[in-house]
């Protein structure tokens, strides 16, 4: 392993992808497919619940539990207990828990996240990475390792970064079916990297959840100052996190601007 480590989440921190997904792909599916009664209310919920607050990008199982809470679904407590429970929030974790419980509920959540890939891989959507994160990658590979550690669809991610020649500036990728961010930091410092010695970038609190739950550094990308943000982290915050100073110093300030920006 490289002397730090940089872990960076993929949609809505590098990739201008999520806002698109969850408008087109990810809340219209889920009502389709579940037969929701009010598309329009779940839709709204859905965004909030996806986008715009502090559950902003959680793992797509646990956004359509919520979502499916919020309008008051019933018949889906062997979703809830699969997903409070697997140790992977992916498509092949929950096909070996439908070979021991082949409910309905578990069957249309699988249903739902394969039509996400299928739809996603046929989409001609042009998306694009934010402007900055191209120079912040590279920057980032000069002085460590560089992972992308997202929750989300391996395959599409790997098809994102290699179009837009992203894919030159990471070491390994880290998606859903590698397991739960948090558990990817953890096996870093199991294999002995220093947690002092590992940055997580992202923009939802999944992302600083996984970071500060194993004592590393996380840096915020702001939802709607994207830019800005990956400007900042070269400009003003990367030579106090490699020197040490970064947690002491302007952490807590990062980390408090990022929880307004999403109220």
């Amino acid at each position: 392993m490289g002397n730090f480590i940089f872990c960076i989440d993929s949609d809505g921190a590098v990739m201008d992808t999520m806002t698109y997904k969850h408008e087109d792909f990810f809340g219209p599916l889920a009502a389709e497919v579940f037969e929701v009664k009010d598309p329009k209310v779940f839709q709204e919920n859905w965004e909030q619940i996806n986008l715009y607050t502090k559950t902003r990008g959680v793992n797509r199982f646990v956004g359509l539990v919520k979502a499916l809470d919020s309008v008051g679904y019933n018949n889906i407590d062997d979703l809830k207990e699969w997903v409070d429970s697997t140790e992977s929030l992916s498509n092949d974790s929950l096909k070996e828990k439908l070979k021991v419980n082949n409910s309905e509920n578990l069957r249309k959540a699988l249903k739902w996240s394969e039509l996400i890939n299928s739809s996603l891989r046929d989409n001609k959507h042009d998306d694009e990475y934010f402007e900055g994160a191209d120079h912040a990658l590279k920057l980032l590979k000069e002085k460590g390792t560089v992972y992308v550690v997202s929750s989300a669809n391996e395959s599409a991610v790997k098809d994102e970064w290699t179009r837009h020649n992203l894919i030159q500036y990471v070491d390994d990728l880290y998606c859903q079916n590698r397991g739960k961010k948090e558990d990817v930091i953890a096996e870093f410092i199991r294999n002995g990297q220093p947690s002092n010695r590992i940055l997580m970038v992202g923009d939802s609190p999944g992302d600083l959840t996984a970071a500060t739950s194993n004592g590393a550094l996380f840096y915020p990308i702001l939802v709607g100052q994207e830019k800005e943000s990956w400007n900042h982290l070269v400009d003003s915050e990367l030579a106090n996190i490699l020197d040490g100073t970064y947690l002491k110093d302007n952490q807590k300030k990062l980390i408090d601007k990022f929880w307004s920006n999403l109220e």
